[in-house]
């Protein structure tokens, strides 16, 4: 919890237009070099003796300083950004407040370790780090002691050491400080280590709780791999391996652990027989090549006929499911960087293929503008523009010549306009293509299905949005949870859902509408749900996060299909 909100203010803090001068952080952010190349890369620094912090911002890392070094930063003229983990500013709290008491305080620690520095800074000179139980024989005689832990300390180490420290100085104040996070993810290992035959831990091997679970699962008899990226994994490692278990310290970013369980998969795939081995191709295809999503359209597309009451034709489908994997498929070629962070399973499937994808993409898009122009000239038209608007997308209109003043030079710089003009696209390609194609004036049946769509396509852009939204700040993309933040965020999709349902109850009612909008609330109770999964963390991050999130738009298919024929659509 305590990198990950670090990380997040130091992004926020230089993503913020207001923010003068130089984003340091005090230390490195976290114990982990590719991400700290990604950071230097985004011109956030880390502080040195030597640096000139005023007008800088300088952002506390989680670990947390000393009184004393927050007091110079300040006098140098920086703004401090607190990212101090929660749980340690607990334990800050807890030796200030018995250090005023006169309280010696012991700190179960790393002697050295940047949280244990700035604890000791609150100890008022009375401080001392105990690294194993051994070192409580080398403590001074004190007579009143307060006993706390390093926050990702080893629970097994801090309760033998406390046992100790009580027989040498009877009563002490003693508080379990070990954050709940870190002791969870220590039994984890422990009983994963129980079921396989090797264990892998991913992190940079500065980092303290990442070297612990290392020792840990070392302690449990296990042969144990400590690596930082995937480049380190080689096929020969795990040949005596039938089950591998893969954790992660807590400075490590998902989408290096996705890296690593991926090389680690294709590594083994050799082992468990080509069918598995086929039918992960077949899903890492369907989803990663965005053909699900496609489909989704299809479906989508279906329900907006029978909303607006117009006869569904293939046709229709077929030219909003091309149009829409054209536009994903072409659309990661300019997203990359953004994609190897927050989809590193996609990217790894477009680097393999990418003449293929290519190839598939332009296919599709003339595919389906020759497929609009015999549906009539106005929706070849409509394609054609809207096909046009996507690569304008990304033009800058503004040139660089013009004043700074001007500091949306392009489209896609606009805050929040990704998730609009994607909605948009896609509400056109399912909704005013069937409109314009079929010839019908009922307009007030196309305001629905077009609101409809605009909304659920909308709620699973922000979603997904949430779900990259670090790497997106690394990135520079100016999207929706960047913006506002994602709580607010939060409350804007939970609301959307809830007024669309209502829209949706209404408007066949007062005639707006074919009665199949009805059926169509289950993809807002489905859309609901699943930002629910998100929340409670439930739902995963990567494609399964996509995949349950774009079953939405198949749900509208099925939903229409279910009320096509459990109820004759009339007006």
């Amino acid at each position: 919890m305590g990198v990950k909100k670090a990380m997040d203010i130091v992004l926020d803090a230089a993503h913020d237009k207001n923010t003068n001068g130089t984003v340091y952080t005090d230390g490195p952010l976290i114990h982990n070099p590719q991400v700290l190349d990604l950071l230097r890369q985004k011109g956030i620094g880390v502080a040195q003796d030597s640096s000139d912090l005023s007008r800088s911002t300088v952002v506390i890392r989680a670990h947390g300083i000393t009184p004393a070094r927050r007091m110079q930063i300040e006098q140098q003229g920086a703004k401090i950004c607190d990212a101090t983990c929660p749980h340690v500013k607990r334990v800050q709290r807890i030796i200030s407040k018995y250090a005023r008491q006169g309280y010696s305080t012991v700190i179960v620690g790393d002697k050295g370790h940047a949280e244990v520095i700035g604890l000791l800074g609150y100890a008022e000179g009375r401080g001392y780090v105990v690294e194993v139980p051994d070192d409580v024989d080398k403590l001074p005689a004190m007579q009143k002691v307060c006993v706390v832990a390093q926050t990702t300390q080893e629970s097994r180490m801090f309760e033998k050491t406390t046992e100790k420290l009580k027989k040498r100085y009877g009563s002490c104040e003693i508080f379990g400080t070990v954050c709940s996070s870190t002791s969870e993810r220590q039994e984890e290992v422990i009983n994963l280590s129980k079921s396989v035959d090797a264990m892998i831990v991913v992190g940079g091997r500065g980092s303290a709780n990442t070297n612990r679970l290392v020792k840990i699962s070392e302690a449990e008899g296990k042969p144990t791999f400590h690596i930082e990226t995937e480049n380190e994994l080689n096929p020969k490692m795990f040949r005596e391996f039938e089950v591998i278990g893969v954790t992660a310290g807590a400075s490590t970013p998902n989408w290096l652990i996705t890296r690593v369980v991926e090389k680690l998969e294709s590594c083994q795939s050799g082992r468990f027989g080509k069918l598995q081995k086929h039918l992960k191709d077949v899903a890492m295809y369907f989803v990663g090549s965005n053909a699900y999503a496609s489909i989704g359209a299809a479906c989508l597309t279906y329900a907006n006929c029978l909303i607006m009451g117009i006869q569904p034709k293939a046709i229709y489908g077929a030219i909003s499911a091309l149009s829409l994997f054209s536009a994903l498929a072409l659309d990661h070629f300019a997203n990359k960087e953004a994609d190897t962070l927050n989809e590193p399973f996609r990217a790894f499937f477009y680097e393999k293929r990418q003449s293929l994808i290519i190839g598939l993409g332009i296919f599709g898009a003339v595919l389906s503008m020759t497929l609009s122009f015999l549906v009539s000239p106005y929706v070849f038209l409509l394609v054609f523009f809207t096909s046009l608007s996507g690569m304008a997308y990304r033009l800058e209109i503004i040139p660089k010549k013009l004043p700074n003043i001007i500091y949306y030079r392009s489209l896609k710089q606009i805050q929040g306009s990704k998730e609009i003009f994607f909605s948009v696209a896609l509400a056109v390609y399912t909704a005013l293509i069937p409109f314009l194609g079929s010839g019908s004036y009922h307009f007030l049946s196309l305001i629905v299905a077009f609101v409809f769509t605009f909304c659920i396509v909308f709620i699973r852009a922000v979603l997904l949005d949430m779900r990259d939204i670090q790497g997106d700040m690394l990135m520079g993309k100016e999207t929706i949870p960047i913006a506002i933040g994602k709580e607010k965020t939060k409350i804007i999709l939970w609301s959307m859902a809830v007024l669309l349902a209502v829209f949706l109850v209404i408007t066949p009612v007062i005639g707006w509408a074919s009665y199949i909008g009805f059926y169509m609330v289950t993809c807002l109770i489905y859309a609901c749900s699943y930002l629910y999964l998100y929340h409670r963390r439930i739902l995963a991050d990567g494609l399964i996060c996509e995949f349950v999130v774009d079953f939405g738009f198949i749900l509208a298919g099925i939903s229409a299909f279910v009320g096509k024929n459990l109820f004759v659509v009339q007006w």
